[in-house]
């Protein structure tokens, strides 16, 4: 598994080798599948971004000050650092199906030909993890909305308590009291921005397992409009089945 998640999709060299061989062979499904490898890609690509961003996010707040504002950002980054590793596991589970399934029909095509390559509709099984990472990713986006609304609400009450000390000393100066809070501080809004960066990048993840499963809905469709080609393997795999596996007539079917 740790080799799986190292290795980007596109560049494992059995889905590089079936992609090539669909291509040369003009394979139906061939379009959707690349689609498809292009997806995971990005999808590969954002998970990565979005850990580098919860690590500078974590480094952001060492030098924090206020406790509660830091507490409160180490639960949000906890969170997500939880959400995202449920990610990476499946993709990491998605990547493994994919592998599996070009090995499986590169050795039928060593054993079969051409036709071999027709057996591309056994991708269509990923739609589960497809969807769990979908999940996922919309639970991320979750927290992701709930770390900037407890900065937010932080910020707003913080202002508020900083509002009335100030007024309390323009009181006794004999100085009207200012009627509203100062706007959210510098701090709050540099980590709420780190976090509207993370909700981006989930998001993007989000949509990625969307496009993957509109493509491996067409896949399904490239499938059905290809009756002929399904006959065609029964009958390449029927002649090439050993004479001893061929079924026996029976005896009896006149008195059946």
């Amino acid at each position: 598994m740790a080799e799986t998640d190292s290795t980007p999709i596109a560049e494992n060299e059995q889905v590089k080798e079936l992609l090539a061989l669909l291509k040369e062979n003009n394979a139906p499904g061939h379009e959707e599948f690349a689609r498809l490898i292009g997806h995971v890609t990005e999808m590969e690509q954002r998970l990565l971004e979005t850990t580098e961003e919860l690590k500078a996010i974590r480094q952001e707040m060492q030098g924090l000050q206020n406790h509660s504002l830091k507490e409160s950002i180490q639960k949000s980054c906890k969170d997500l650092e939880t959400n995202v590793a449920v990610m990476r596991q499946r993709l990491s589970t998605l990547k493994e199906q994919i592998i599996d399934g070009c090995r499986n029909i590169l050795t039928d095509f060593k054993e079969r030909g051409a036709v071999a390559l027709n057996g591309i509709t056994q991708f269509l099984h990923i739609r589960p993890a497809l969807e769990a990472i979908q999940n996922e990713a919309e639970k991320g986006i979750q927290a992701c909305d709930r770390a900037v609304s407890r900065i937010d609400a932080f910020s707003t009450e913080y202002h508020e308590v900083g509002r009335h000390l100030k007024n309390m000393g323009r009181t006794l100066q004999g100085k009207p009291a200012e009627a509203e809070a100062k706007e959210n501080g510098e701090l709050a809004s540099i980590f709420k921005g780190g976090f509207k960066v993370q909700r981006a990048l989930i998001h993007s993840v989000s949509r990625g397992a969307e496009r993957s499963l509109y493509t491996l809905a067409r896949l399904e469709q490239t499938a059905e409009r290809r009756p002929s080609v399904l006959k065609a393997m029964r009958e390449q795999a029927a002649k090439t089945e050993p004479a001893k596996k061929q079924p026996v007539p029976s005896h009896d079917k006149e008195s059946r």
